[in-house]
């Protein structure tokens, strides 16, 4: 009987699944360990974190005057800002974290990087939902009018962070001094994603430099996708992000390929 062609392929699947699986476990583990009050205390931190900047910005912005309640327009700025610098800067160090592992053949460095980014979106969506839902509860009011907008501006800002954690990876094995810059590259990014602004409120001639930015992109999503009277600039755009993320990925996969046995040679 022949053997079916992609025999091998799915096996290949199978193990690199199974990899992934025990990783995630791995990076839970260590978190949960690295905190207080067990697995309540991965989401007590970040929590407390957004609801300290919530409750200043709050104060300090008053009232939401682009179609948007204030709580939920500085939600979706915090959360998804927070979520694109958290994913690209963990997966810069998930080779080093994981660094014993390499010892056994199944495991890759691309697989700490998918672990990793599977685990900061999974904590930063159930912090986005929580959050969420209190600031409905305390309004009495609903006002999601698009899920699907909102779940969807989360995974390609996830998936965009991911191929550049990638990326950065890579570059970080190459050039070991990399990484202690990162992180301070990251901070103007704080000041030019729309986290404390909404794109349409800034002068013409300016949005659309400012709209190359996919954080800025998918901050700006989400506030649409929790009000349909949310002003959305005309520069921004479901599909430029999508494709933001699909050449972030692309382009990190084919780095990392280029690369993955100086990775493990060294």
């Amino acid at each position: 009987m022949a053997r079916p062609l992609n025999a091998d392929s799915l096996s290949g699947w199978q193990i690199q699944r199974n990899v992934i699986s025990a990783l995630v476990y791995r990076e839970l583990k260590t978190r949960v360990s690295e905190v207080k009050f067990g697995i309540l205390g991965v989401f007590i931190e970040p929590l407390g974190v957004m609801a300290v900047f919530l409750i200043i910005f709050s104060v300090l912005r008053g009232r939401g005057d682009q179609g948007l309640d204030t709580p939920l327009f500085l939600t979706a700025g915090i959360v998804f800002f927070t979520v694109f610098n958290d994913i690209a800067i963990r997966c810069v160090n998930a080779m080093k974290a994981n660094e014993a592992l390499f010892f056994y053949k199944p495991v890759k460095p691309i697989d700490t990087v998918i672990s990793r980014a599977l685990v900061e979106a999974a904590l930063y969506g159930i912090v986005l939902i929580i959050i969420t839902a209190g600031i409905f509860l305390l309004q009495e009011q609903w006002t999601l009018d698009s899920f699907g907008l909102l779940a969807l501006s989360f995974l390609a800002i996830a998936l965009t962070a991911a191929g550049i954690g990638l990326i950065l990876m890579v570059a970080g094995h190459r050039y070991p001094s990399l990484p202690q810059f990162i992180p301070l590259a990251m901070r103007p990014l704080w000041f030019i994603s729309g986290v404390f602004f909404s794109l349409d409120s800034l002068p013409y001639w300016l949005r659309p430099w400012l709209s190359w930015n996919p954080v800025l992109q998918s901050i700006e999503l989400a506030r649409k996708a929790y009000s349909e009277n949310y002003r959305l600039s005309d520069t921004v755009s479901m599909p430029y992000l999508l494709s933001v993320a699909l050449c972030s990925c692309t382009l990190g996969l084919w780095i990392y390929r280029n690369n993955e046995r100086i990775l493990l040679t060294r």
